[in-house]
């Protein structure tokens, strides 16, 4: 019988760490995936075809301290990441409350609750209900919500998107007054990019 020395033992998990870097991540998504949204899922690449999941949620408009209730509805799914982001930023806005079961939040764009994320791989539905508070100051006009939801390791769909919410014009929230020349030019923004 072999005798595994500590240090033996220790090379041996650094050796396989160096050449076979994660394949994916169980607990949810990394800090890093914040951004693109992207899994890191070694040799497997986002479903080419239209997503099956649709993100509904329970309001066409936001307003400082009204929480918006968010679902992402189609077949069961087992990982996702789920953010608040405005048109041409990559922030994730807001701040999700109490996580549903079976996740958790990612800190993302140094907000620690920003995300939402899968903590294991049970199955999750579409009466999953995830609920969302917008920012406290700097609300920009127009609001989508972003996920990636994967069905498994190898079969993900990346930027399945919400309609777009708007910020009203009661809220306390904005940098700015809410104007149509703002929307306006925000979303032409948007189309050119």
């Amino acid at each position: 019988m072999a005798h595994w020395s500590p240090s033996l033992h220790l090379g041996y998990i650094v050796f396989w760490n160096i050449i076979c870097p994660c394949v994916a991540f169980p607990t949810g998504a990394p800090a890093s995936a914040c951004e693109n949204m992207m899994p890191v899922h070694m040799g497997v690449q986002p479903q080419p075809s239209p997503a099956p999941y649709e993100i509904q949620i329970d309001a066409s408009s936001f307003v400082n301290r009204q929480p918006i209730n968010v679902q992402i509805v189609g077949p069961g799914y087992r990982g996702l990441l789920l953010e608040a982001r405005t048109f041409g930023s990559t922030a994730a806005l807001g701040t999700w409350q109490n996580p549903a079961n079976n996740t958790k939040f990612l800190q993302c764009s140094g907000n620690p609750k920003g995300a939402i994320t899968h903590s294991n791989t049970e199955l999750k539905t579409s009466l999953t209900t995830y609920t969302w508070l917008p920012p406290t100051s700097g609300c920009p006009a127009i609001i989508t919500f972003m996920a990636t939801v994967a069905q498994s390791r190898e079969i993900y769909w990346l930027g399945v998107q919400s309609k777009v919410i708007w910020r009203e014009s009661k809220a306390t929230c904005g940098a700015e007054k809410f104007t149509w020349t703002v929307t306006v030019v925000t979303m032409m923004s948007f189309h050119l990019i």
